[in-house]
């Protein structure tokens, strides 16, 4: 494992630097626009854009669309009522109407693809439709709103999602403190004098579960204090819904040691299996990296693994600014994996305490 984890772990890091840093030239940004207007302009606007390099653009509605871009998703471009009008207006001399962009601060290069595509399309169909004729150099004819929510706005977001990324590392590293501590006490002998006492393997195992869960709960609090402390780090979303994300998130590292316990044979083993499982899971679940940098089947693979829906479990409640259902939400999420977790280690339990 000293050869195989460092290989491994360095090799998924620099192919995913790689990857992020050089981009495809034929990958385009997807966005959702809002067409509120409904004229030949906008419509006009709109069939351009589906025809750009760059983006790729697809309609909907304004109340999902405003949903999507306040959950983290797309970017998304609104176009009000009376644009072509307004932006025909405007080459002589009236004021420019106002396209509004909704854009997660994570995606600062998907919204600057974006906002310059529309000035630069909708430029080029508003003056044909003045002159007759494209003219790529006029002056753009609308002014584009960048809008983010208050809590998107917030300095310390990248520090909240820093300390949930690497704060959930140290959960899992705790983890594998606690499994290791477990397979120790089972090659000294202790588990198989559970046979021999009134304490069922199912009690052991949800005491010891329990106990972790605690100490994992405790971590979290101290981390985020300190972030508080130091960064100004606050919970704009929903405080019940922090709350159950944290508590889900500590059951989840508490069982999967308990997980590891049953599966390793040796201290050794049991530590080096579940290094190289936490790594992977951090590098390719948007503890390390934003998820939106990484290729489409890693962001599909990482739906399956606990680490994406703690980390952003912990942004929706705080920079986010979510409410009490998405917490839910991603506690749920991180509930089902603890459960499979536990179930998984129980049985492991059980067949060695026979055994």
């Amino acid at each position: 494992m000293s050869f195989v984890i460092p290989i491994l772990v360095a090799s998924i890091l620099g192919w995913l630097d790689t990857t992020a840093s050089d981009p495809s030239p034929n990958q385009k940004i997807e966005f959702a626009i809002v067409d509120n207007d409904r004229s030949a302009v906008s419509a006009a606007v709109l069939a351009k854009l589906q025809k750009d390099d760059s983006v790729a653009p697809h309609e909907m509605p304004e109340a999902k669309a405003r949903e999507l871009a306040r959950n983290g998703g797309e970017v998304v471009v609104i176009i009000p009522s009376q644009f072509g009008r307004a932006a025909v207006a405007a080459f002589n001399g009236g004021p420019k109407p106002g396209v509004e962009l909704l854009a997660d601060p994570a995606k600062p290069t998907d919204a600057q693809v974006v906002k310059g595509a529309i000035i630069g399309n909708a430029s080029s169909v508003v003056a044909k439709e003045v002159y007759g004729t494209l003219a790529g150099d006029a002056s753009a004819p609308l002014e584009v709103k960048e809008i983010t929510s208050a809590a998107q706005q917030a300095k310390w977001g990248q520090a909240a999602h820093d300390f949930a990324g690497f704060g959930l590392m140290g959960l899992l590293f705790f983890s594998i403190e606690s499994a290791v501590t477990l397979v120790r006490d089972r090659r000294l002998g202790i588990w198989r004098r559970l046979r021999a006492s009134p304490v069922s393997p199912a009690i052991f195992f949800l005491s010891r579960g329990v106990s972790s869960t605690v100490i994992a709960l405790a971590i979290t609090t101290v981390m985020f204090g300190f972030g508080a402390l130091l960064f100004g780090i606050r919970v704009l979303g929903s405080f019940p819904g922090f709350v159950m994300v944290a508590v889900a998130t500590s059951l989840m590292a508490a069982t999967f040691g308990l997980f590891i316990a049953t599966f390793g044979r040796s201290e050794t083993q049991a530590r080096g299996v579940s290094i190289l499982f936490i790594f992977l899971m951090l590098a390719t679940g948007g503890a390390w990296f934003p998820l939106n940098r990484m290729p489409d089947w890693i962001q599909r693979g990482a739906l399956y693994l606990p680490v994406r829906w703690a980390v952003e479990g912990f942004d929706a409640m705080t920079w986010r600014g979510l409410g009490l259902a998405e917490g839910a939400r991603y506690a749920g999420m991180l509930g089902l994996f603890a459960l499979i977790f536990g179930c998984l280690g129980l049985l492991g339990m059980r067949r060695l305490a026979k055994g």
